[in-house]
């Protein structure tokens, strides 16, 4: 049980929401939504369908929950129903801008917007290696920052002295 809820969470985490959904169908038929373990899968299930766009089996599922013994999946069932009954509001056309497609072409008429097989054919970088555990200050460096920090204040101590005057 724990383990394949993990990795339906884990899954539901990746954004692989139908592999959430293969790990928690068969939960769902072997816990019903009475029991905390059933009321747990049929949220995950929710989150699942709601990634998927597919509203309206995550609001029967909803409804269902709405009708828990624990307060706090019946609470946040009933949220999620009115998030998901919400009416979908149009966007206004002049809140987004369209780029034209622009299609780039070279002298001998090749198009450049298709990949090319030299940048196929590319193979990726691997990232450069890690450069090792940090080291601390030597004891040379930690002398001479303590003696430039004295330097300072005593400069600074005497002018504070003379503008006193």
């Amino acid at each position: 049980m724990v383990f394949s809820l993990g990795s339906a969470e884990a899954a539901i985490q990746r954004g692989d929401y139908g592999q959430c959904l293969k790990f928690l169908e068969p939960l769902a038929k072997k816990f019903p939504a009475s029991q905390e373990e059933g009321s747990k899968v049929r949220m995950l299930m929710i989150t699942a369908l709601m990634g998927q766009g597919e509203e309206k089996k995550a609001i029967s599922i909803c409804r269902l929950l709405t009708q828990c013994k624990d307060p706090d999946i019946r609470q946040q069932s009933k949220q999620l129903l009115s998030i998901l009954e919400a009416p979908s509001l149009q966007r206004p056309r002049n809140w987004s801008i369209e780029l034209p497609r622009v299609e780039l072409t070279t002298f001998e008429g090749k198009s450049l917007n298709k990949p090319s097989q030299a940048r196929k054919n590319l193979k990726k970088i691997p990232p450069p290696p890690p450069t090792g555990a940090t080291k601390g200050l030597g004891l040379g460096f930690s002398t001479f920052v303590f003696i430039v920090l004295s330097m300072l204040t005593i400069l600074l101590s005497s002018c504070h002295s003379i503008i006193a005057r």
